[in-house]
């Protein structure tokens, strides 16, 4: 449901979708590029959300390569959570200023004054968020909390817009965004405050740190063991809200 939000943001940009590449890894080509590094685990991912969404027409390249020359070829890059150098926030924040389009996960903290973002220190960890629904890009987003996995920095806003608020409780509101935009020069930058490719895949698939654990007391252990909150020796609540069902949260 979240990643709606990412599909929202590139029609916000006025992108459409062209025919599908057959190569789940990279793309055919086009105006999107999605940045990783060998550093991210997940960054890869976000090719196959864009293509699930429809937006094939992008390429990946690692964040190693950027450079004014390289960005110059797109209108959006899609910035997978991954640190940055000076340099390379130098060379993404003047491509913004110049018309560039950027939609950074978990961002590295150098990149928080482009993003119109100031760190309000700490992390909100497996939380909820709460969609906008008013905005453009919000609209048709359930207008219910929602499950996120993995951590989320805690900013304030120094200048962007929230889309998205960060709950520490399905009920219980924070002060601080999960997902913004904001005006830069010629350009946009959004942020998402947490990763949205491993809150995905780890909705999918269960706690990782559960893996090699026998807690729903039938053995032998089990997939749904990754999910099940309420072991004997390990009480905690389950992986997934189960008043959440109901909602396609890892979609």
């Amino acid at each position: 449901m979240v990643w709606f939000l990412l599909a929202g943001l590139l029609a916000l940009l006025g992108w459409v979708r062209p025919a599908q590449a057959a190569d789940p890894a990279q793309g055919p080509g086009g105006p999107i590029l999605v940045l990783t590094s060998g550093q991210s685990n997940f960054g890869p991912y976000y090719a196959e959300i864009l293509r699930t969404e429809g937006f094939n027409a992008f390429a990946v390249a690692d964040v190693a390569s950027v450079s004014p020359a390289t960005l110059a070829a797109y209108d959006v890059v899609i910035l997978a959570k991954t640190a940055l150098s000076g340099s390379q926030v130098t060379v993404l924040s003047d491509w913004v200023n110049a018309g560039g389009n950027l939609i950074a996960m978990a961002p590295d903290a150098q990149l928080a004054p482009l993003l119109g973002l100031a760190s309000a220190g700490g992390q909100l960890a497996n939380g909820y968020l709460l969609v906008d629904a008013a905005t453009s890009v919000g609209s048709g987003i359930v207008n219910q909390t929602l499950q996120f996995h993995g951590s989320a920095e805690r900013y304030t806003l120094a200048g962007a817009t929230a889309l998205a608020t960060l709950y520490s409780s399905a009920s219980s509101a924070t002060a601080h965004p999960a997902v913004t935009l904001r005006s830069v020069g010629a350009g946009k930058a959004a942020a998402f405050t947490y990763d949205l490719a491993t809150s995905v895949v780890y909705t999918r698939q269960g706690n990782p740190a559960w893996a090699a654990q026998e807690r729903d007391g039938l053995t032998p252990i089990r997939s749904d063991d990754k999910y099940y909150g309420a072991a004997a020796a390990d009480p905690q609540s389950d992986w997934v809200d189960l008043a959440k069902v109901a909602i396609p949260q890892a979609d």
